[in-house]
């Protein structure tokens, strides 16, 4: 990861407290719902019990997979969100958690095929197609035999989200606080490189699509929704999924 990036991340990390995240667990937004849909079908269809969110930042997702798995572990390189992490999982009394302060291009005190599942969300869109592929490369060393990688993002592909992106992102960190993204379809090319078997690409919440930058004011959002009539825009968040082969 390059210097800028990892500062912009830890800066902005300084702006979430315990209590946010605490808040956020209990108030979970559209994109983190629906998400944790998809996690738990998997992890339930397959007796799935152990799984890493890698780059977890406030790592709601994984607090709210809590429940369904006996192992949970929030990986992330600032300590200082992790402490956090750590105090919120404790007063929200979750079972089985530990946290790891590691870069995700290497996670050296993680031996091979430790999880069932690995997987992030609004992580790997900061990166190049050679750079995600890395990554995804250390997802999977981490990932058991038979276990699955997933790997959620924001939507280029959709226009609300791609214009949106590209306005607030011109106008400086105060409307777009985030590191670049890259556009992507899919991470087909990467899961494969990886070793992986590639499942599936999806979408999911199209409501977070008309709350963005572009169209959070009445009347763009209202020229967007007539555009939806025909348009069918896919939702604001792409799932891929991958499966290590036995």
């Amino acid at each position: 990861m390059g210097k800028d990036q990892k500062q912009e991340w830890i800066d902005y990390s300084k702006t979430i407290s315990v209590s946010h995240i605490k808040n956020s667990f209990n108030n979970p937004t559209s994109f983190q719902s629906e998400f944790n849909v998809v996690l738990k079908e998997i992890i339930e269809k397959n007796k799935l019990t152990s799984a890493i969110e890698i780059g977890c930042e406030a790592g709601i997702s994984l607090m709210l997979l809590n429940p369904i798995v006996s192992k949970s572990t929030f990986l992330d390189y600032d300590h200082t969100i992790l402490e956090k992490v750590a105090v919120a999982a404790s007063e929200l009394n979750l079972k089985g958690t530990d946290c790891i302060c590691e870069d995700m291009f290497s996670m050296n005190s993680i031996a091979d095929e430790s999880y069932d599942l690995a997987y992030n969300s609004g992580v790997i869109e900061h990166y190049t197609k050679e750079v995600r592929t890395q990554a995804i490369e250390s997802y999977s060393r981490i990932t058991k035999k038979g276990g699955y990688v997933i790997v959620a993002f924001p939507n280029h592909h959709t226009l609300p989200y791609r214009l949106s992106y590209l306005i607030g992102s011109s106008l400086g960190k105060k409307i777009w606080p985030w590191p670049k993204e890259y556009k992507f379809y899919s991470l087909k090319d990467e899961m494969e490189s990886a070793g992986l078997v590639y499942i599936s690409r999806t979408t999911m919440d199209r409501s977070t699509l008309f709350k963005q930058w572009i169209t959070k004011y009445k009347v763009t959002r209202s020229f967007f929704l007539f555009l939806d009539q025909f348009l069918h825009f896919e939702g604001y968040l792409t799932v891929c999924i991958a499966q290590k082969p036995l």
